[in-house]
């Protein structure tokens, strides 16, 4: 016995029979196509091997980074034990190690260099050259540091005796104004000894201006090489912020030559020699050419 409504319901099955049908078939149809699309597979395959690429080169590039740091490090520690050492044989055998030291980064940055060509991923390229460049300007800044240690050391200046020479200097002064003051209160003697005594006197205030005046002579000389070494030091300073300002976008190339610029003028307020004077304006002209203003110290 059929109910009375059986056709409905069985058209109403059917339907939810198709409609359930249709909408699993198109998630189902849908993801086939996507899946067997090669696009996707290769733009998938190509992304895995840029994600390897870059993973290697970073690898590599962090392993050289860190050997770099450690002989930075080294470099560090010996120029420590290099300003509270006397001795010649071990001053001798701590700047061989610090060139050694200078030597296996450079070897190690051409590495970097070779590697950077080939590298494939922009980013680990453009970190690569600015490992370059910055490790280029401290290597330029040790060979100045370099340079002026071993001007000291032909002229036989010791930087750290200056307060030293300042201190005998006043020694001496106290102990000549002591001299002058002991002759000009002693009694008047036998003009035989008077002759003998001045004569003595004379002596003892003539060794005193003597020590006053080579004091004094060291004192001006020492001053006059810490002047000329302030100034190399800031020069190569400003020197490094003109060097960096190459390859960083406009802005930030003009904020880096005008602290350059800062720097050359600061030095040519007080220059501590003629040919100094002469390199810093050629510098600033230099600068004022490439920031495209006027050419002039105060424009």
């Amino acid at each position: 016995m059929k109910p009375l409504n059986h056709a409905e319901r069985t058209a109403s099955l059917w339907k939810f029979a198709l409609l359930y049908l249709l909408a699993v078939a198109i998630p189902v149809v849908a993801v086939y196509f996507l899946l067997s699309d090669g696009t996707v597979a290769d733009e998938n395959a190509r992304l895995k091997q840029e994600l390897d690429q870059t993973r290697t080169e970073q690898r590599r590039l962090l392993a050289q980074m860190d050997t770099l740091t450690r002989h930075l490090q080294r470099i560090d520690a010996t120029d420590r034990q290099l300003r509270a050492e006397s001795n010649d044989l071990v001053v001798g055998e701590l700047n061989k190690r610090s060139q050694d030291y200078l030597n296996a980064i450079a070897v190690t940055l051409n590495e970097v260099r070779s590697d950077s060509v080939k590298m494939k991923v922009m980013d680990n390229k453009r970190i690569a050259q600015n490992v370059l460049r910055d490790f280029d300007l401290f290597r330029n800044n040790r060979s100045t540091i370099d340079f002026l240690r071993q001007s000291l050391d032909r002229k036989g200046i010791d930087v750290s005796d200056k307060e030293q020479m300042a201190a005998e200097l006043a020694q001496t002064k106290q102990m000549l104004a002591t001299y002058q003051a002991a002759a000009a209160n002693r009694p008047a003697p036998m003009p035989m000894a008077s002759a003998g005594g001045g004569g003595g006197g004379g002596g003892g205030g003539g060794r005193s201006s003597g020590r006053t005046a080579e004091m004094q002579v060291r004192l001006q000389e020492s001053q006059s090489q810490i002047a000329l070494l302030s100034d190399q030091v800031a020069f190569a300073n400003a020197d490094c912020l003109r060097l960096r300002a190459s390859g960083l976008s406009r802005e930030q190339r003009t904020e880096m030559l005008e602290q350059s610029r800062k720097g050359f003028v600061a030095i040519l307020q007080n220059p501590s020699t003629e040919d100094m004077k002469a390199s810093v304006e050629k510098m600033i002209d230099s600068i004022d050419k490439e920031l495209g203003r006027r050419r002039g110290l105060f424009r």
